[in-house]
Parts: C-alpha cells; structure tokens; sequence
C-alpha cells in the first residue's frame, strides 16, 4: 500500500482592504461659569462635608490652605462618634454577611441540582469546593460580627444605673 500525501496549491491569501474610520470632531470644552456651579441646597441641611468658596484662590496650594479649617471641622465631628453609636451599622453589617452568605449557599445548592444534576455528592465537593467555602467564611464574618456585639460590655453610665 502506497500512500502519498495529496499536494495541496499554495495561493498567496486575499488582501482585505479595510475601510477608513470617522474622523471624530474634537472635544470642546465648556467654559465653567458660576450659574452651572450653583446649588441650591437648604441652609440647614445635614451635609457631611461642606465645600469651602475656591472661586477666589486660582492655585492649588491656596485651595488646600482654603480647605483646612473644614478638616479640623470635620475632625471635631468624628471624634464626637462614640461606641454605642456605632453599635447598629455593626450589627447591620453583620447581619447582611450572614443573609448574603446563606443567599449565596442557596444559590450555589440551587445551581448544582439544576445545571449538574448528574453530579454525586463527592463530585460535587470535588468541583465546588472554593465557592463554597468563600460562601462560607464570608457567613462566619457575620457571625463573628454579631458575636462580637453580643459580648460587649454594656455602656456603664456615670450615675451608675444599670
């Protein structure tokens, strides 16, 4: 049995000729002017950070020189946040940990069983394992959080009632 390959021709391959892009018109840029600029904002409105007027000082340095007093400002406000003030976004954070982890859980149970239903349940730990236990840590957080919040000492006030 002979066997001998089938020579195959050579053509030299087409040239593709490609059409030239838009030229896209420059960006042009509007003038700032102070009726763009202006905000009505209430005057007592609780806003966490007040800008200062930077429309005098043309530098930079000057606008930094203009901004310090507004971050003493704001340094005097947070040193005012105490424990027990933050004591509900904790819990909160820690609750959203655990009610995202076990979401998350149920989605990966959900999208197992459905896209994988062949899949024993070694398989399936062979496969998933990091989702799951990403899953996981990321509940324990919460609980570790919530944990946390439920051993701390309770603010024990001057006049000494409780």
């Amino acid at each position: 049995m002979d066997w001998q390959p089938e020579r195959i021709s050579q053509t030299p391959p087409e040239t593709l000729e490609f059409e030239e892009p838009e030229t896209l018109l420059p960006l042009e840029l509007m003038p700032v002017r102070e009726g763009y600029l202006d905000l009505e904002l209430p005057e007592d409105a609780n806003l966490p950070i007040a800008l200062a007027d930077l429309s005098v000082s043309s530098s930079q340095a000057d606008a930094a020189e203009a901004q310090i007093p507004l971050i003493e400002q704001i340094k005097r406000e947070l040193e005012d946040v105490g424990d027990e003030d933050l004591k509900p976004a904790r819990i909160q954070i820690g609750l959203l940990f655990v009610g995202v982890s076990a979401l998350l859980l149920m989605s990966l149970l959900l999208y197992i069983t459905a896209m994988h239903p062949g899949l024993t349940v070694k398989q399936q730990m062979l496969r998933y394992w990091s989702e799951y236990v990403g899953f996981v840590g990321l509940g324990v957080a919460g609980l570790m959080m919530l944990g946390r919040e439920a051993m701390r000492s309770p603010q024990i006030s001057e006049e000494g009632d409780r």
